[in-house]
């Protein structure tokens, strides 16, 4: 899970289609809450979400700094009840946000960075299994949205979930230019991942590795048209109300449809910003620990 790539990168796609070595990693989330965002007038309505309702199962996750308060979806059932399985057993309790991308997500659920020094390289630990994907196109990477982590289509087409890990999206405001510059990575999965196009990838894998710069340029060129046209069809088809709490509330619309939502955060807004801003070395380790001391199913 990594922030959206600007059109012209996701052409050199292409190549590393073909060659992008295969991970490990998981890629890819007191006192009064604060939002975020500023006082709320007509001109900056209010899209603010952190309340659920009542069926939702709240969960407690008590961190070095303060305490995050998650509500999970039943209708993502696979995901929730693993969730709550795994805070009754004790599971999240000692384990680190091991993983943070400011403006973006935190990230935590290896159980192998419960005794890890700060040198130690993290993601690749679970219980032992993975979840069916419950990725809907109905539900979204909005500011708080708790999400699963998962490896990537190369080495997991069937985007299976991890079993544990998981990320609380901090994400950032997003408006009308920036979301369609978002959507070019959306567009560019959905051409990669139709098999009539396989042919066109090969032949940019060809062209790119022949060094002809002048043909793949002009190949770059058509393949550019095709992507801006899938980009304006998916912008058109999102509900207004949707790109209206992405630009006054935020997110992370990159991840939509790309990996499973079951719940939110519903409290601890304060220390989600705290826990996003700590800074990191150069693959997003905080170099501060924060640590989920304690995890519980709520009342």
């Amino acid at each position: 899970m990594k922030n959206f790539l600007p059109l012209i990168a996701l052409i050199a796609l292409f190549y590393l289609i073909g060659c992008t070595s295969k991970q490990n990693d998981e890629n890819l989330d007191s006192g009064t809450d604060t939002i975020g965002i500023e006082t709320i007038t007509p001109e900056n309505p209010d899209y603010s979400d952190s309340t659920a309702p009542v069926n939702w199962t709240r969960i407690e996750l008590n961190t070095t700094l303060g305490k995050l308060i998650l509500a999970l979806n039943p209708e993502q059932k696979i995901h929730s009840e693993n969730f709550i399985k795994l805070t009754k057993s004790g599971f999240y309790n000692g384990i680190l946000f091991h993983r943070i991308v400011k403006d973006f997500m935190i990230q935590a659920g290896d159980p192998t960075s419960k005794t890890a020094t700060l040198f130690d390289t993290l993601g690749a630990g679970g219980p032992g299994y993975t979840l069916a994907s419950e990725i809907k196109n109905t539900v979204y990477h909005f500011r708080g949205a708790l999400s699963a982590a998962r490896q990537s289509d190369e080495i997991n087409p069937k985007r299976n979930s991890s079993g544990s890990q998981f990320f609380i999206v901090s994400g950032t405001k997003i408006d009308a230019p920036s979301y369609k510059k978002i959507l070019e990575e959306t567009a560019f999965n959905i051409f990669k991942r139709n098999p009539a196009n396989r042919a066109t990838i090969e032949k940019g894998n060809m062209l790119y590795n022949s060094g002809d710069s002048i043909a793949f340029t002009a190949f770059e060129q058509t393949i550019k048209v095709k992507l801006l046209s899938i980009v304006d069809q998916i912008f058109a088809s999102i509900p207004e109300e949707i790109k209206a709490r992405y630009y006054y509330w935020g997110g992370a619309p990159n991840l939509d449809n790309e990996y499973t939502v079951f719940g939110k955060l519903i409290s601890g807004y304060g220390v989600l910003d705290q826990i996003q801003g700590i800074p990191t070395n150069k693959i997003d380790r905080p170099n501060k620990d924060v640590r989920i001391i304690s995890a519980r199913v709520l009342p």
